[in-house]
């Protein structure tokens, strides 16, 4: 749901689109974490419907385009809403394979597509000028089409464009069985033809194919003919897919990353093709960017901001005589500012010239910093052996001709094992193949290098790096390696063991270095691995497996482990640990006191006809639970059961224990035999399954964001997916060892139930799936929706682990292989699709309460992407340059609805959300909090004073400049807004700091809607 300063940019961007004097172009520059792409939403939803009424449009295109496959992944839901989004190829040059929908939707209106893709894959053809395998696939069988190749003609196409491929032939073949099935788009393959034949495409492929004839292996200067002409035919086919396309909003998002395409002075096919698609008549352009040029830059740096700016301006509005006001406006600011004249009319001048075609909004003033705390911890622990390591590493450098600098020892442990990618790596590498001299074998032998068997034990290691102590200490040495999940923000009752330490938050580590968040996060990792293991060997088996007993007639051997993960509705509403917390909103109960109440309720509540004073046998409290009333929704099939508790990654032979479980659960439940003598004997077990068995937990999370628009069969499923995920959350490795060690049960079935009641599994679940559905679309949850965020929740606990590689330059033919799981690595894989598909996962782990509790990135994580959910806690591993780098970096968790948000939402209202009605308590929470409002829907939403803050965390080196280039950089954060527009920034803020001045901001907020 929009907020009211978000309501306000939409209405406002619309009246500029549709009003009097009307543009085509609008940016919207709202500060880091503001919901730029939440306002980009309701701008498309009143661009609909106003299209829908418009009777010379047929059809309705969005075209979305941002910086990487995992920004569009992460966005794409909030700008579509309710609209199905259009789930064709993410390249231009693939837009054929899936027409767009042309035909009514099925509300009987116009079609709407959403088409997502990046610059990079569609727009820019230097990095790669042949492109994907995929891409060169389809070109094979379009020019095919039309040549009608056999034979030796179709060996030598597939020579030309096979590229680097070793399978050509099998993607030719699929991409032939494709186009088969779903055919090409007819407009795009007529464009397509004729581009090619207006460039001489055509002949000279053909010519190329024919000089190759019958040959297997290109000649002379044939591989580069084949490479050249392969890019223009992609360029060919990029364009024709552009002509596809009639897009009535292109939404720029984060545009700055690849801001060369706005210059209208830039000659070069990105740009060309990228206007081609821009100019498109009756389109209308929507750019978003908190740095759509670059707000401040020092005099050292490359990059210009006043030269950017006016590059944005341009491309907004190329009338010059606007833009050469808007640079005398900012000349004559710049001259009021440092002279000390009242600024006030020129910023009025200023704003009544940018606001027709930009707008900003941002945090309050006084709201800034209300929840910022900085920690710098100097890292002071270094020890001989780093000296000597980093001395070495210097040498090592000189010999191998690849100079090491001082960076490289501070900011990544064990630098040489974690060298790839650098020019000693390279020439290390080189050096090892061969015999290396004598002096380079002395230097490794002094170099901190990990210990290869040391690792292979899983045995305890020294760190390597006085920064990375530090963040242990404050991670994996304050024990977190014993949750397998953050502490809720707002418990029902005290927890207990690993999970009373109280409120964390997770790190989010920022580094310059492209090798520290790999080192980082497998030294972590292997860190809190270690801690797990303590020296013990991987056990036996899983031991929640379904399994089927070997003696006599093969029954099912876990029933017990089967009642923990089968969502039992009836049990689960009596034994609700919110509805016992409700009854004592004003003080936090012990866990004691809410089982003590629940098994009263079941006392009073226990059928009569599961206990008799004769009941004699095995007492089996899995019995009483699956006899329980209400222990499955009615019609609900077996089968489908069977096949939704089924982890789709398992084996058929799993598939056939869980089903013979399931059998006999339903056989259990459609009996009518007594379960015990008394009901004392069975209502503790009942009280821990029915309480906090991760099933019925998981069914009373997703009952509570629910209508009447779910089915009861739909929400069962969805609980039973999110339980499964908890199952392979407990049938990991690392998870029995660590119950194991914490000793909470003589059955593993038994631990498992009783760590989930001293972590607070429910009001755990009660939070995540709240963050959830509110980073969803907004509307109402059906069937489908509750499905997808029901899988969403699965991936996040079934998340694979990470294998990381460290070089061993000690035996370079054996790397060494560390797992990484407690912490991971974002970014750095490529803008692929597994690259992409990774980089989603890693982040929705990362915003969910499981692991990993940190993740290190470097700039891939830095911009546009959100890591708030979970995380108020931001480490600068390296001081960064700009102060706007140190915004960046911290917007990505101060958002909406952040960690640091919500604890402080329930320290002040957890009493009032729990006195409330609303069975969403978070929900009740934040309207409980909306009301002490004086900030409009900043606060509690973006903003929330309280005991928590969003921590801003260094770690200097003793004697190091980092602490001294941190102090400049807080002293320009402070002010740098002020030289907006201004040439040489950073002289006008050097005299700024030593005269007064006037402290107004350049006001580019839009004007309140109507309403308002």
């Amino acid at each position: 749901m929009l907020k009211d300063f978000q309501r306000d940019t939409v209405a406002y961007v619309m009246d500029r689109y549709f009003g009097p004097d009307p543009t085509r172009r609008f940016l919207i520059a709202d500060e880091t974490g503001l919901g730029k792409s939440v306002v980009a939403g309701g701008i498309i939803a009143d661009l609909i419907d106003r299209l829908r009424d418009d009777d010379k449009i047929n059809r309705i295109d969005i075209v979305y385009i941002c910086s990487n496959q995992d920004i569009a992944g992460q966005n794409l839901e909030r700008l579509a809403g309710s609209h199905p989004i259009w789930t064709g190829p993410s390249r231009l040059t693939l837009l054929g394979l899936k027409p767009l929908h042309s035909s009514e939707d099925a509300t009987g209106g116009k079609p709407v597509n959403f088409v997502a893709f990046t610059p990079g894959t569609s727009l820019d053809s230097r990095g790669r000028p042949t492109g994907r395998v995929d891409e060169r696939a389809l070109l094979h069988c379009l020019l095919g089409q039309r040549g009608h190749w056999g034979g030796w003609k179709r060996r030598a196409a597939m020579l030309v464009l096979q590229g680097a491929s070793s399978s050509f032939d099998g993607h030719c073949s699929a991409m032939a069985i494709k186009l088969a099935n779903t055919g090409f788009d007819p407009v795009v393959r007529d464009s397509f033809d004729r581009i090619a034949m207006h460039h001489d495409l055509y002949d000279r492929f053909d010519a190329l194919v024919d000089d190759l004839g019958r040959r297997r292996e290109m000649r002379a200067d044939e591989p580069e003919r084949a490479r050249k002409l392969t890019g223009e035919l992609r360029r060919a086919l990029a364009q024709a897919g552009v002509a596809a396309l009639e897009p009535d909003l292109i939404v720029l998002d984060e545009f700055q990353r690849f801001r060369n395409l706005l210059d209208q002075r830039e000659d070069n096919e990105a740009a060309e093709l990228a206007r081609h698609l821009f100019d498109y008549p009756e389109s209308r352009l929507l750019l978003l960017s908190a740095t759509p040029y670059k707000p401040f830059s020092y005099a050292e740096e490359t990059d210009d901001h006043h030269a950017d700016l006016h590059v944005v301006l341009r491309f907004l509005c190329p009338d010059e005589q606007w833009n050469q006001a808007v640079r005398r406006q900012l000349g004559a600011y710049r001259d009021a500012m440092i002279t000390g004249a009242a600024t006030g009319p020129i910023r009025s001048e200023i704003r009544r010239l940018l606001l027709p075609f930009m707008c900003r909004t941002e945090l309050p003033a006084r709201s800034r910093n209300a929840m910022l705390s900085e920690h710098v911890t100097p890292a002071t622990d270094l020890d001989a052996a780093e000296i000597r390591s980093y001395v070495a590493m210097k040498q090592l450098g000189a010999a191998l001709k690849a100079p090491v600098t001082l960076d490289y020892w501070k900011s990544v442990p064990y630098f040489l094992n974690f060298v790839e990618g650098y020019l000693l790596g390279k020439h290390l590498q080189d050096a090892l193949r061969k015999r290396p001299e004598k002096r380079v074998r002395e230097l490794l032998d002094i170099a901190r290098l990990l210990n290869p068997e040391k690792i292979a034990a899983k045995a305890p290691i020294e760190l390597g790096n006085s920064r990375l102590r530090k963040l242990a200490e404050q991670t994996v040495g304050d024990d977190w390696w014993q949750l397998l999940w953050m502490p809720p923000s707002m418990p029902y009752y005290r927890l207990e063991g690993p999970f009373q330490r109280g409120s964390m938050t997770k790190r989010l580590v920022f580094s310059s270095w492209n090798a520290t968040p790999t080192a980082v996060s497998a030294l972590l990792s292997y860190d809190a691995e270690s801690r797990v293991r303590d020296g013990r060997p991987d056990p036996a088996r899983a031991r929640l497996d379904y399994r089927i007993s070997r003696i006599g007639s093969g029954r099912p051997a876990a029933m017990s482990t089967f009642a923990l993960f089968w969502p039992h509705p009836g049990l689960a509403e009596v034994c609700d640990p919110q509805n016992f917390a409700r009854g004592e909103p004003d003080r936090l109960m012990s866990l004691a006191e809410i089982e003590a109440a629940c098994r009263d309720r079941l006392r009073d509540l226990f059928p009569d006809g599961l206990h008799d004073t004769g009941h004699v046998g095995e007492l089996q409290p899995w019995r009483a639970v699956l006899r329980w009333p209400g222990a499955r929704p009615a019609d609900l099939a077996l089968e489908a059961a069977a096949d939704v508790m089924h982890n789709p990654e398992g084996t058929d032979e799993a598939y056939q224990g869980l089903r013979r479980h399931v059998e006999h659960a339903y056989a259990v439940m459609a009996g009518h035999e007594p379960v015990c003598a008394r009901p004392e004997d069975v209502l503790d077990d009942l009280v821990s399954i029915g309480m906090h068995a991760p099933a019925n937990v998981a069914w009373r999370a997703l009952r509570r964001l629910v209508t009447d628009r779910v089915t009861p069969q739909r929400l069962w499923h969805c609980a039973a997916a999110v339980a499964d995920g908890l199952h392979s959350l407990f049938n990991k490795v690392d998870s029995m060892l660590l119950l194991d060690k914490l000793d909470l049960g003589s059955h593993y079935w038994q631990a498992v139930l009783r760590y989930c009641a001293v972590g607070g599994l429910q009001a755990v679940l009660d939070e995540y799936l709240h963050v959830l559905n509110s980073s969803a679309t907004g509307n109402p949850l059906d069937d489908d929706s509750l499905w997808k965020l029901a899988v969403e929740a699965w991936e996040a606990l079934t998340l694979r682990p990470a294998p990381y590689v460290a070089f061993n330059p000690l035996d370079h033919q054996n790397p060494i292989r560390i797992t990484g799981r407690f912490a991971l690595r974002y970014g750095g894989r490529g803008d692929d699709e597994a690259g992409a598909d990774r980089a989603k996962a890693i982040r929705a782990a990362f915003n969910s309460p499981f692991w990993p509790f940190v993740v290190s990135t470097t700039s891939a994580g830095q911009e546009g992407i959100d890591f708030h959910s979970y995380c108020s806690a931001v480490v600068h591993w390296n001081t960064p340059a700009n102060p706007v780098d140190f915004e960046q970096r911290e917007g990505r968790v101060q958002r909406f609805g952040g960690h640091a948000v919500r604890r402080n939402v329930a320290a002040g209202h957890r009493a009032a959300a729990l006195r409330s009605d609303h069975p969403d308590i978070w929900k009740a929470a934040y309207d409980a909090a909306r009301k002490a409002s004086e900030d409009g829907d900043f606060t509690p939403y973006w903003i929330c004073p309280g005991p928590v803050t969003t921590e801003r965390h260094l770690l200097p080196l003793p004697l190091s400049r980092d602490e001294g280039r941190y102090r400049r950089l807080q002293r320009d954060l402070a002010m740098y807004r002020l030289t907006f527009g201004q040439p040489r920034q950073e002289d006008m803020l050097q005299l700024l700091t030593i005269r007064d001045h006037d402290t107004e901001l350049i006001d580019l907020r839009p004007p309140p809607s109507i309403g308002r």
